[in-house]
């Protein structure tokens, strides 16, 4: 008898976890349901968000205003909508964007472009280097084309106190490939494959069709990249996360990190990327030293690796800018590190000068 009731015992602990453990039935039953409801709230949102036809202002709990772009809406979800956590938008494609703040106060003696960029510049001098958002050649812009685009970035600033950035990387939920192409659809939403192997040109092809409302949409210029890093550093992320070491936010070779259920990774061996599989569950992405081997996620794929909504600013993929880089042969700039570096040696600070395109690079776009 005892021995009888040794063995219930047991057996109703082991179904209690069964059901109720960090990875039991009922709690990842609850984590469907949640994700199902998010889903449908942004799928809400979209449709909002096509009923704007015009510019909006959006008031959030903490009474802070910002300025909306027509065919965007806030997000429902909890979490989403408020300036103290990363207010977030989706625009009637379903893109997703965050709005990084400007403080009024850094532009507010500021009318020239000149003025602009160079308050903009002591703002976020943490973050600058001898770079600098000058024209190049097959940057995809022609030269008075980037001049425009730059001061219209710069009197956007001025005028709306910050700007927006995309959520995820580009990316698409084609099928993927390492080739030049593209013709893929590309998103800023969770869960797409990073839109990768793609020239800076092209990258600013692809982030110039993202544009929604009368906004314009294209890949960051370098001023750009770094107030998103004074941004998340004014939110409390530590000046050494952002210039030190991101790994503990971010998708390196060299750390480890589990991997929420319902995303896809690709293992990288020698540069060369393998076939996409499911994550499973219970899956922690393993550490990589050897022969440039590293894993490449989806999109989102874990809120590990992210800071105020925003994701994987720090490794994953590589990412474009508009910055020009200080070496006359080679003056494409790329941000951030990514997936087969080192946490310490490439943080989301990181600035590298790069010609040709591979499986390590990708790109983001901002919106103003």
């Amino acid at each position: 008898m005892v021995i009888t009731i040794i063995v219930l015992l047991i057996l109703a602990g082991v179904t209690i976890a069964t059901l109720t453990g960090e990875n039991g039935i009922l709690t990842r039953a609850n984590d469907a349901k949640t994700n199902t409801e998010e889903d449908e709230l942004r799928k809400l949102t979209q449709a909002e968000a096509a009923t704007y036809l015009e510019e909006h202002e959006y008031t959030d709990v903490s009474g802070e205003a910002v300025t909306i772009p027509a065919k965007c809406a806030v997000s429902q979800v909890e979490g989403e909508n408020t300036l103290e956590n990363g207010l977030v938008i989706i625009d009637a494609n379903g893109n997703e964007w965050v709005w990084i703040e400007v403080p009024e106060s850094v532009t507010a003696s500021s009318t020239t472009d000149d003025e602009i960029e160079s308050a903009l510049i002591s703002y976020a001098t943490n973050y600058r280097s001898n770079w600098s958002d000058t024209w190049y050649e097959g940057c995809g812009l022609g030269e008075q084309e980037y001049a425009e685009k730059y001061s219209e970035m710069l009197q956007s600033i001025k005028a709306n106190n910050g700007f927006f950035v995309g959520r995820y990387e580009v990316g698409s939920f084609d099928n993927p490939v390492t080739s030049n192409d593209t013709t893929r659809k590309a998103v800023i939403q969770k869960g797409a494959y990073p839109y990768n192997y793609v020239t800076v040109s092209q990258a600013q092809e692809l982030s110039e069709g993202l544009a929604i409302g009368n906004r314009t949409s294209s890949l960051m210029f370098g001023i750009q990249w770094d107030l998103v890093l004074k941004y998340l550093e004014t939110k409390g992320v530590s000046e050494s996360e952002l210039k030190t070491n991101s790994g503990s936010w971010g998708n390196y070779r060299d750390v480890e990190f589990p991997v929420e259920q319902g995303n896809k990774y690709s293992i990288a061996t020698n540069w060369t990327l393998g076939e996409w599989n499911d994550v499973p569950a219970n899956y922690a992405k393993p550490i990589f030293d050897t022969g440039g081997n590293g894993i490449l996620l989806t999109t989102g794929a874990t809120e590990r690796n992210s800071k105020m909504n925003i994701y994987d600013l720090a490794g994953n993929v590589w990412e474009w800018t508009l910055e020009k880089s200080t070496n006359t042969n080679n003056p494409y700039a790329i941000r951030g590190g990514n997936y087969c570096s080192f946490d310490s040696y490439c943080p989301a600070s990181y600035r590298i000068d790069i010609i040709s395109r591979d499986v390590t690079l990708g790109f983001r776009t901002v919106l103003y």
